[in-house]
């Protein structure tokens, strides 16, 4: 995925450009740079053809041609919205603001104007830190899929030691964890570029930090430190993030780097576990029964398991017009409270009874003393697939 416009105006070398028109293009990719001399500044089309610049460009210009000649301006600002340019910056050096007309056109075609001083940035310093940053995000996305390929069981063990030897500081550990950071919002997302360069800077040297799903993912080094309190409350104190705009999951130790795939995954469940279930921060090893529903919820055998379960009672349901499924998903719920389904339906206690035994009978568990288990799986599972 290409970098945005908005993206790179978070930079703090950008943080002296002023946005004047053309906000809905922020949103705008940037493939290329360019720099904005003459080519809109002739009444000859065929140079304007060849001299257009590439679709997504970031444009940059002082207006020299138009310098004395205000109306060159609103021709320019139609010819880089005709070319599908991303966004253009302009040094005030003849012009501190654009004729109206000019900032109008930008903001229907949503093209993004910026202003900066002439003293706060060269030309080619520009160029060079875009382009650097495109090089980045290539890379990141590369690293990102990689890691990917890891974490949904498509590598081999001697890929997953050169990987981990690849990204991880000195490569590798021999005590650490995982921690997985999922934006709950985009303006805190993984292209953030702000928040996710604040954090890079204040994990310790040894530690590593990547950008994965939209979300932060932190690898812990605990060889040197000494752990006070529980892991999640030592994540916290080392990310410094607010826990109200991320869902945090947290693995295990480990102590080798062979297991390097299993402490990400751990990390990934977690995360989705407080999202699901609106707790945060979530340790992967205190997540019960889900530690294995969460990794197998979508497992052949264990759908199959749910089908023979759940089939049934949704097949009376139909036919009879029932609420057993309603009863029997309010059952787990409540953990198994009759009192608490029948006042949550407003029935009788001996109707909730009635309709389990008739759960039973269908599912055939008469004399399955672990019924209640089976189905507590059942649905828990069924819930885990349908979010």
């Amino acid at each position: 995925m290409p970098i945005t416009v908005k993206e790179i105006m978070q930079l703090k070398e950008f943080q002296n450009f002023n946005l004047i028109a053309g906000k809905e293009g922020e949103r705008n990719e940037i493939l290329n740079i360019g720099i904005l001399d003459y080519e809109y500044a002739n009444e000859d089309p065929d140079l304007e053809r060849l001299w257009a610049f590439g679709k997504n460009a970031f444009v940059i210009s002082s207006l020299l041609f138009a310098k004395d000649h205000p109306e060159r301006i609103l021709s320019a600002v139609k010819g880089l919205c005709r070319d599908g340019v991303a966004a253009l910056a302009i040094k005030t050096i003849y012009y501190e603001t654009l004729p109206e007309e000019a900032l109008a056109y930008a903001d229907e075609h949503a093209l993004p104007i910026y202003m900066f001083g002439r003293d706060d940035a060269y030309f080619q310093d520009i160029a060079i830190l875009i382009r650097a940053k495109m090089e980045e995000r290539d890379d990141t996305e590369l690293l990102e899929q990689k890691i990917g390929l890891m974490v949904n069981g498509q590598m081999s063990l001697a890929n997953i030691r050169n990987l981990s030897q690849e990204i991880l500081p000195q490569g590798g550990y021999r005590n650490y964890f995982s921690v997985y950071c999922k934006a709950k919002s985009y303006s805190e997302s993984i292209y953030y570029v702000r928040a996710f360069n604040a954090l890079r800077d204040r994990v310790g040297r040894r530690d590593a930090v990547f950008r994965f799903q939209n979300g932060y993912l932190v690898i812990l080094d605990m060889e040197e430190r000494v752990l006070k309190g529980s892991p999640s409350a030592f994540a916290m104190r080392t990310l410094s993030l607010r826990q109200e705009d991320y869902h945090i999951g947290i693995g295990k130790f480990h102590d080798t780097m062979d297991e390097f795939h299993l402490s990400i995954q751990e990390a990934l469940y977690a995360s989705q576990y407080a999202r699901l279930f609106g707790e945060n921060p979530v340790c992967f090893q205190q997540m019960g029964i889900y530690q294995i529903l969460l990794p197998y919820c979508r497992n052949p055998w264990l759908e199959q398991y749910c089908r023979s379960i759940l089939d049934p009672i949704r097949e009376f349901d139909r036919r009879y017009d029932g609420e057993l499924f309603r009863t029997a998903e309010l059952y787990v719920k409540k953990n198994g409270d009759v009192e608490a389904v029948a006042g949550e339906l407003h029935l009788h206690r001996n109707t909730i009874r009635y309709r389990m035994n008739k759960i039973r009978e269908l599912v055939g568990g008469e004399r399955d003393v672990r019924f209640d288990e089976q189905l507590f799986v059942a649905f828990r599972t069924w819930e885990l697939q349908k979010s």
